[in-house]
């Protein structure tokens, strides 16, 4: 009943208003729901009646391979992952119990396994609990804190419940996802999916071969100086901005944040830029022209570029404002939507 009552609420804030055939996405909501339920979880778990606090470290040296794959899963705790040299990935893992005693803090280191296990070029790296903390455990709670160095070729899988996720200068596949926490990855290769539920996800100086996905619930995407072929981006309740990004074709989109593209055009790209409640926001630098259509069903339609709409002025239908026309050589094709928001264009 409290999950429906949940759903249901969510539905409701996302989906107000929402013009004829839009749909809330129910997986979306499925996954506000459960990084709300997480979080309760994991505040109750660890109460600020927790004083005392117990550490234990954990290192180890694995070899792996120059283009192995690393595996680390977590509950509580951040993981941070950066270049190492050769072949070998090293592991350092920081237990910390938390109780209102001494000896409770004890017990809490007792709580979380730190488990390594090798097959061949493949390290898996999980923090396991168990099933039941058993008689007591509210009192006390442990987290594991991951920073790890490894080779940068190595394919990289990390899922945590609550905590961050940094990775910088690994050129492997990187595939990062959270619940509780932010995402920032920097001068990567490959970006497969970097997602979060309830945080900020950061992509800075990344220069990808394919394509990239990447998405929170609950916070801000950032993308700057990133590079792909295709690059799919969103947030539910957070703004999404971009800056000095390359790509063919950017899909990015936001319910109730403000969407943000700054810096050149690709020729030839295709930008589909939109939002429900917030702002579509360009502006342009380099001298590539574009074909636009922009609309917006409540809010307005700036430009201070020379848009060519054959002659006419921006069209209205009821209260549905639209624009469409060229600027420049018309090399590039903005599609630029809002339901209750401006779309502003300028340089």
């Amino acid at each position: 009943m409290r999950n429906l009552l949940t759903t249901f609420t969510l539905g409701a804030l996302l989906a107000p208003a929402l013009p004829a055939g839009a749909q809330v996405y129910p997986d979306r909501i499925r996954s506000v729901t459960r990084a709300v339920e997480v979080r309760t979880r994991v505040e109750r778990y660890q109460g600020s009646s927790q004083r005392e606090a117990q550490t234990e470290r954990i290192t180890k040296t694995v070899r792996i391979g120059a283009t192995g794959e690393l595996e680390i899963s977590n509950i509580s705790g951040d993981i941070v992952i950066t270049r190492g040299g050769g072949s070998e990935v090293t592991i350092e893992a920081v237990k910390t119990g938390r109780g209102r005693t001494a000896e409770q803090s004890k017990q809490a280191l007792a709580l979380v396994d730190v488990e390594i296990v090798e097959r061949g070029d493949r390290v898996e790296v999980r923090a396991r609990y168990p099933r039941s903390g058993g008689r007591g455990s509210r009192e006390f709670s442990a987290s594991v804190a991951f920073t790890i160095a490894a080779p940068e070729r190595v394919r990289i899988s990390a899922n945590s419940i609550s905590g961050d996720i940094s990775v910088k200068d690994i050129k492997g596949d990187l595939s990062l996802e959270t619940i509780s926490g932010d995402v920032s990855i920097a001068n990567a290769g490959r970006v497969s999916k970097a997602s979060t539920a309830s945080g900020d996800v950061e992509i800075l100086d990344t220069t990808i071969e394919g394509a990239m996905d990447a998405s929170t619930i609950s916070g801000t995407m950032l993308l700057r100086g990133v590079k792909a072929r295709r690059l799919d981006v969103g947030s539910v309740s957070g703004d999404v901005v971009l800056q000095d990004v390359q790509s063919e074709r950017i899909d990015a989109q936001s319910i109730s944040g403000n969407v943000r593209l700054s810096g050149p055009l690709v020729r030839g790209g295709r930008y589909d830029l939109g939002s429900h409640s917030g702002d579509v926001r360009v502006t342009i630098s380099g001298d590539i022209g574009f074909e636009l259509d922009a609309s917006s069903f409540s809010g307005n339609i700036r430009t201070d570029l020379d848009i060519k709409t054959g002659g006419t002025e921006p069209a209205s239908r009821g209260r549905r404002r639209s624009l469409s026309g060229t600027y420049g050589d018309g090399s590039a094709f903005l599609d630029l939507t809002t339901f209750s928001g401006s779309v502003i264009i300028g340089r």
